[in-house]
């Protein structure tokens, strides 16, 4: 499917490709054609102007040119003769015009006007309506007579230049506004042109699109595969281990370290828990609370116990407000909100890391508070820290590691509380993070 949809595409900027390039040689073609059909009835025109005029002008002033026995043009006007050496006797019309113009000229009864009129008529017979406008320039370049102007900004379609005296050395030039039907035809490929680069220019964001998409896709499956290989491998393998001394024939335990391994192996499994169900929620994007009455006190007591057995550098010490020991919570998820906080706390607290954690109630919420004496967070960060697999990037951080799945898994439970989460926090001077969530009877 993926190289059919390739195909298309390609198809598709192929055939555009070729229509625009069809229809610019039709557009060629057709200017071709009507410029050579100007220049031919502009070059007749001319010349029968000329010979009509030079024979009026040759009554009253002598004007005579001819072809001498050695081969050469004679012309004579005005008292003034002259001989012109020719290689063919083909050239004797064309000079005898230019010869006709520069007697015009010299008497200023060349009518450009008259030979513009004629030129309408010659045309219309042709088959062509447009209406031109005649120029006479010189050798510079610079206009001498005309019969109009083109209107401001219009596009245009000129003919070669048609020579003009033997002595003055001018040219005669027609141009015409471009016809209706080419410049529809400029129009429908300037269309096409406009769709072909809007087009080309969707295909190039879509596939960039895509590729940041795929990469961005490959980057969360790598991510998640060595999360769940980096969390489950040692979490079964720390299991494994505890319940290995536990277990052991030889193994002689005092009742004091039975019951801390109990208790770490307990916090383990439940820890084992948690990483099997976010992991699955990451994966689905499903995320359930089940409320129910907790013993926060004995889940405070088993955390703050872990953390000092796996943590022995930390100080880790919590209050929970009276009345608030068996509140109604999602055990695994609140457990984890906490144990998260907790550990991130403790990651980057320093030396000498010593984290509070406060839950008491604010009118119809549960308010937990986590607080630490760390590095904090810059204002920046503290916009970002939520989303999924974003790290601060400072030295410290660097030294540590982790995906930056974990807080964006506490701001997923914390939504799926319907409560919300806030940072205060300074370089320097720790963070404290409070969590909102509502509180809901587990009586309803």
């Amino acid at each position: 499917m993926k190289t059919m949809g390739q195909l298309s595409v390609v198809l598709l900027i192929c055939v555009l490709l070729g229509q625009g390039m069809w229809l610019y040689h039709v557009r060629e073609i057709k200017l071709g054609e009507f410029r050579e059909s100007a220049n031919d009835v502009l070059l007749n025109t001319t010349y029968k102007y000329l010979f009509d005029e030079g024979l009026n002008f040759g009554k009253g002033h002598k004007l005579i040119y001819s072809l001498t026995k050695d081969h050469r043009f004679y012309w004579y006007y005005d008292n003034r003769e002259g001989y012109i050496p020719i290689k063919s006797p083909d050239m004797v019309d064309k000079l005898g015009r230019m010869i006709s113009y520069d007697c015009l000229y010299k008497h200023q009864i060349f009518d450009i006007f008259e030979l513009n009129k004629m030129y309408i008529d010659y045309l219309k017979e042709k088959g062509i309506t447009e209406n031109p406008i005649l120029k006479v320039l010189n050798i510079e370049g610079e206009e001498l007579q005309s019969t109009g102007n083109l209107k401001k900004n219009c596009n245009s379609i000129m003919t070669l230049p048609i020579e003009l005296g033997y002595e003055n050395k001018h040219q005669l030039l027609a141009t015409f506004e471009l016809p209706f039907v080419f410049r529809a035809l400029s129009g429908i490929l300037w269309v096409e042109l406009i769709f072909m680069i809007g087009f080309i220019f969707c295909l190039v964001w879509q596939w960039c699109s895509i590729r940041m998409t795929v990469r961005s896709a490959r980057i969360q499956t790598m991510g998640m595969t060595h999360l769940e290989h980096e969390l489950k491998k040692p979490l079964a393998t720390m299991i494994s281990v505890v319940n290995g001394i536990l277990e052991g024939k030889d193994s002689v335990l005092c009742p004091r370290d039975t019951t801390k391994l109990t208790m770490v192996k307990a916090r383990l499994m439940k820890m084992a828990d948690i990483t099997d169900t976010m992991l699955t929620s990451l994966k689905t994007s499903v995320l359930m609370i089940n409320r129910e009455v907790i013993d926060l006190k004995f889940e405070m007591e088993m955390t703050t116990e872990m953390f000092s057995l796996i943590r022995p550098y930390a100080r880790v010490g919590y209050r929970i407000a009276e009345g608030l020991e068996y509140p109604c919570l999602d055990k695994i998820y609140f457990n984890y909100i906490v144990i998260n906080l907790v550990d991130n706390a403790i990651k980057y607290g320093g030396a000498h890391p010593v984290v509070k954690i406060n839950f008491y109630e604010e009118g119809t919420d549960y308010i937990l508070v986590v607080e630490d004496n760390g590095m904090g967070i810059a204002p920046k960060d503290q916009k970002q820290i939520f989303k999924q697999f974003y790290r601060v990037r400072n030295q410290q951080v660097t030294k540590t590691t982790g995906f930056g799945l974990g807080l964006t898994f506490v701001h997923k439970v914390v939504c799926a509380y319907g409560g919300k989460i806030h940072i205060e926090s300074e370089i320097g001077n720790g963070s404290k993070f409070l969590i909102i969530l509502p509180q809901v009877s587990w009586k309803n």
